[in-house]
Order: structure tokens, then C-alpha cells, then sequence
């Protein structure tokens, strides 16, 4: 072990041995509040934070000592830097490696582990925020929408207003209030069962829920009165009356593997477009709820004269750009096996629209 001392120590700076430091469990980047095994933090840390990328890193240059932790100091927890202390965890202890059946990065000469590394002490959480802010949402080391949205939901329930955050996070109010909003619909949604462990997709789309909950026909859906910018966000947004619709809309945004429910989102656009066209439509959602097809429910929504021009002008387009690098074509003869059956298909079209024509049996 070797130890750090590469910096010299400012005002509120101290060497505190990597042992005696403590995970945040409150850390953005966790979208699950209820970690209480240390196990669980590293784990989910090392999936989702690049964190053996940093272990490659230190082992082969040694510990970087490019900037100091952030530690409260009321139980050393780390507020900022819960990365680089997941790092320095595994490779310091085998048996938290084998719990995670993670093995080192093979490098010929390992560098030394640093005995004390230097942090920022600190009182308050609020001593921290502003730094932690810039540096994950506008800085290098950028968090997604869901850490983006805790963070400020967090620092919104202790006591700070919306118009600062978003000053200091460097988003506008409207954005970062419909981060918070969507934040607090989640947890409701994971309190009334919503099981993140079991939905359709590896990624959670943060998005699709607080893009959703902006529309009226979502709001109407789960009784929230008009989008109100100007209002304080509610912890609590959902009516009690509404807590089953909340589950059957994460259910439609994510999927429920374990009720075999599937996501009926497969992409932002166009499906979450289409599902706030079908609940804005009477039987459109009651088909919805019904069959759970979100292409059915669609089609009570746009007459199939619409939906027939929107896919010529689409498949028209397509062509045009094909056309456009038809003087790239290599000469393999499958590709031009597929233009002659887009061929054959544009002349059965042809025909259909003419017969179509002159029996007068257009969709007006």
C-alpha cells in the first residue's frame, strides 16, 4: 500500500484510509432507495458506472489523486466520488470479488493501493450540491435523465425551489420541474408494486414517463388537473383513486415480465405518440385496456385512409433515397432480387389503388 500525498491539503481537506469510508446510499445513480447491503451498492455500481474501466486504470498508473472526495462528515459517507471508492473496494477485497464473481483485470506489475486518499469533509449535504450538480448533469461525467431527476428531486424535498435548481443545474424550470414530477410519480408507482426488476427492456426509459405525464390525455388518464409550470411540484401527484391507472400506464410504458405484461412501447416514436392519441379517444383506450394491443387500439384512433397515405409518403421517400445511392449498388445480386419484389409490390399497389378508384371505395 502506498500512500497519497501528491496534493497538498487545502482548507477542509483531509487523508482518510478508503476502509473507513461509506457508501451514499441516497447516490442519484441509484434508482432503487432501498440498498442497505454494501454488496448491492458496488454491484449496481460496477453495471452501470464504467467502474472497471477505473479499476483497469488504477491498477495500471496507480490512483489518481486528480481531485478530492467528497465526504460528509457525520459517518464518512461519500457523496461525491462513490465510483472511485467502488474501485478501490474490489480491488482491495477479494472475498466482495467473488460475491460478484469479478475477477481483476490481468496487468504486470500492479501499482500499489493508496493507504489514505484525500476528500473534502463536509457538514451538510447542501455544502455539496451545487459541485456534485455541475459535474454530473453539465460536466464530463454526465448522469442520465432518471440520476438527474433524483438528484433534484432530493434537493427539492430539503428545501430548495425549483427556479434555484434549475439556475444551478443549467436547465430550465420547466424542464427540471417535470424531472422532479416524474421522479415523484415513480416512487409512487414503486410503492404500489411497480417492479423495475421485471420490465421488458435492460434500460429504464425515464423519458417515456415524464414526457407522458406532460400530455392531457395522460393527465386525464390518471386524474392530474392541467399542466401548471408556474405550480409547485406534489410528492405526491397521483390521486389515491388513480394509484391502479399509474400501474396500468408504467404496465403499457415498461412492461410487467412477471404478470406477462410486455411493454407496448417499443420506441419513444412513434408508439409513445400513439398511446397518448388512443388515451385521449374513448374507444381507442377501451380497446387498449381491453386487448392490450397498442396497433389495434391505433387503429380506432386514424382512419385507414390516413394511415394508408402516411405509409406511401413514407415508403416514397425511402425509395427516393435508395435511388440516390443506386450508384453505390456493389452488383450483389440479392439486393437486386429485393428491388425487383419492390418492383412487383409497387405495380400490385398501382393496381389495387386504380381498382380501388374506380369502384369509388376510397376511405374519405
Amino acid at each position: 500500500m502506498a500512500t497519497n500525498t501528491s496534493y497538498p491539503l487545502s482548507p477542509g481537506q483531509e487523508f482518510i484510509a478508503p476502509s473507513e469510508l461509506h457508501f451514499d446510499r441516497e447516490n442519484p445513480r441509484f434508482i432503487d432507495l432501498g440498498y442497505t447491503e454494501e454488496v448491492d451498492i458496488v454491484r449496481e455500481l460496477y453495471e452501470q458506472a464504467d467502474v472497471d474501466e477505473l479499476i483497469q486504470s488504477i491498477l495500471s498508473a496507480g490512483y489518481i489523486d486528480f481531485e478530492p472526495l467528497i465526504v460528509l462528515r457525520h459517518g464518512n459517507i461519500v457523496l461525491e466520488g462513490n465510483r472511485r471508492l467502488a474501485a478501490l473496494r474490489l480491488i482491495a477485497q477479494e472475498g466482495l470479488r467473488k460475491k460478484l464473481k469479478i475477477s481483476l483485470p490481468e496487468v504486470d506489475v500492479p501499482k500499489p493501493l493508496p493507504e489514505k486518499i484525500r476528500v473534502l469533509v463536509v457538514d451538510h449535504r447542501d455544502d455539496a450540491r451545487s459541485f456534485i450538480g455541475f459535474k454530473h448533469i453539465n460536466g464530463p461525467f454526465k448522469w442520465d435523465a432518471l440520476a438527474k431527476a433524483k438528484y433534484a428531486a432530493q434537493w427539492y424535498e430539503s428545501g430548495g425551489d425549483i427556479n434555484t435548481i434549475s439556475r444551478t443545474l443549467g436547465d430550465n424550470h420547466n424542464t427540471v420541474r417535470r424531472l422532479v414530477n416524474g421522479w415523484f410519480a415513480l416512487q409512487q408507482a414503486l410503492e404500489g408494486g411497480f417492479d423495475l426488476s421485471n420490465i421488458s427492456k435492460k434500460n429504464f426509459a425515464f423519458s417515456h414517463l415524464y414526457t407522458a405525464l406532460t400530455r392531457p390525455s395522460v393527465r386525464d388518464f390518471l386524474n392530474l388537473s392541467a399542466e401548471d409550470l408556474s405550480a409547485p411540484p406534489q410528492a405526491r401527484p397521483v390521486p389515491a383513486d388513480k394509484l391502479d391507472a399509474l400501474q396500468q400506464l408504467m404496465s403499457w410504458l415498461y412492461g410487467q415480465e412477471h404478470k406477462n405484461e410486455p411493454t407496448i412501447i417499443q420506441s419513444q416514436n412513434p408508439n409513445l405518440n400513439e398511446l397518448i392519441k388512443v388515451l385521449a379517444h374513448p374507444e381507442a383506450k377501451a380497446m387498449l385496456l381491453a386487448k392490450r394491443d397498442l396497433r389495434v387500439a391505433y387503429e380506432r384512433v386514424e382512419p385507414p385512409s390516413a394511415r394508408f397515405e402516411e405509409s406511401l409518403m413514407k415508403a416514397a421517400k425511402l425509395c427516393e433515397e435508395a435511388l440516390g445511392l443506386a450508384g453505390s449498388y456493389s452488383g450483389d445480386p440479392t439486393l437486386l432480387e429485393v428491388a425487383k419484389g419492390m418492383q412487383r409490390t409497387a405495380n400490385a399497389l398501382i393496381a389495387a389503388m386504380r381498382e380501388s378508384q374506380k369502384n369509388g371505395m376510397g376511405d374519405h
